[in-house]
C-alpha cells in the first residue's frame, strides 16, 4: 500500500468533501469544513500560520455561545504548525490519541467466532434499540442521537449498522459509513461489552464490515483506533498511517 497516496485520496474524498449522516449538516466558513447538528466537527481545514488564531478563537466563540460542544480532529500529517497549541490556547482539550490506520480491501480478511456468537446487519428499529444498547455497554454510555439519526438510514446505501449477539442479546456493535463516490469506508464503534470481550466479536464485526466494503466496489477501509484495538487491527493487516489526537472544546 502507498500510504502517501491513500492518505492524500483519503483527506480530500473523506475529510474535504464528506458525506454526513441524517441529521448532520455539512458547513463551509472561515476556511473550515465543519459537520454540525447531533454533534459538531471540524472535518478539513484551509489556514496558515497567520490564520488561524483567528478562525479557531472565532469558531470557539460560536461554539460556547450556542452551549455546544465542538471536535477538532488532527492527524500527524496536519498542519500548519503550532495548530496543536492554538487549540489549547483557545481551550479545546485533547482526548486520548489513536492511530489512523487503512486497510486495503484487495486482501482476504475471515474471522471466526466462539460458539453461540452471531453477527448481524441491522434491519429494524428493535435491531437499533439493541445496538445503541450494545455501544453504551461498550463504551460506558449510550449515544441517544443515534437511535432518531439511524433510524433513517436503515436503509441508506452510506451506511451500515451491524450487532454482535450471544444468546439472542446485542453485547457489541460497529458501524460502515460509504460516501458515494469516495473510494473509503470508514469504520466507527466496534465496541464490546466487558463481559463478552475475548470470544472473537470484535475481529467478527471488523470482518463483517470488510465484506460489506468491498462488495460494494470500495478500495479502502479507514479507522481511528484506539490503543487497545490497533495490535487486533494490524494483525487483521490494517496498516498504521500516523497520530490522531481529536482536540474537543466542552459547552
Amino acid at each position: 500500500m502507498d500510504l502517501d497516496l491513500v492518505l492524500t485520496r483519503f483527506d480530500a474524498e473523506v475529510r474535504a468533501d464528506p458525506a454526513p449522516p441524517a441529521g448532520i449538516v455539512v458547513e463551509r466558513r472561515g476556511g473550515l469544513v465543519l459537520l454540525t447538528g447531533g454533534f459538531n466537527y471540524v472535518s478539513a481545514w484551509s489556514l496558515t500560520a497567520q490564520s488561524m488564531a483567528a478562525a479557531i478563537a472565532e469558531q470557539a466563540a460560536w461554539f460556547r455561545a450556542r452551549g455546544e460542544a465542538l471536535m477538532w480532529r488532527v492527524y500527524d500529517h496536519d498542519g500548519p504548525p503550532g495548530l496543536a497549541a492554538c487549540l489549547a490556547e483557545a481551550g479545546f482539550a485533547p482526548d486520548p490519541q489513536g492511530t489512523l490506520m487503512f486497510y486495503d480491501l484487495a486482501e482476504d480478511l475471515t474471522a471466526d467466532l466462539a460458539d453461540g456468537g452471531e453477527v448481524r446487519r441491522v434491519r429494524t428499529l428493535s435491531d437499533l434499540d439493541g445496538f445503541v444498547r450494545a455501544g453504551g455497554k461498550a463504551f460506558g454510555e449510550e449515544e441517544a442521537w443515534q437511535r432518531e439519526a439511524f433510524a433513517k438510514q436503515l436503509e441508506d446505501p452510506a451506511m451500515a449498522l451491524f450487532v454482535a449477539c450471544v444468546g439472542g442479546e446485542a453485547v457489541a456493535s460497529a458501524r460502515l459509513e460509504m460516501a458515494a463516490g469516495s473510494a473509503f469506508g470508514q469504520l466507527f464503534g466496534g465496541g464490546v461489552a466487558p463481559a463478552h470481550r475475548r470470544q472473537g466479536l470484535y475481529r467478527a464485526l471488523v470482518a463483517a464490515r470488510v465484506a460489506e466494503a468491498r462488495a460494494r466496489g470500495l478500495a479502502y477501509l479507514s479507522i481511528e483506533a484506539r490503543d487497545t484495538s490497533r495490535p487486533i487491527l494490524e494483525r487483521l493487516g490494517f496498516v498504521p498511517a500516523g497520530r490522531e489526537t481529536t482536540w474537543t472544546l466542552r459547552p
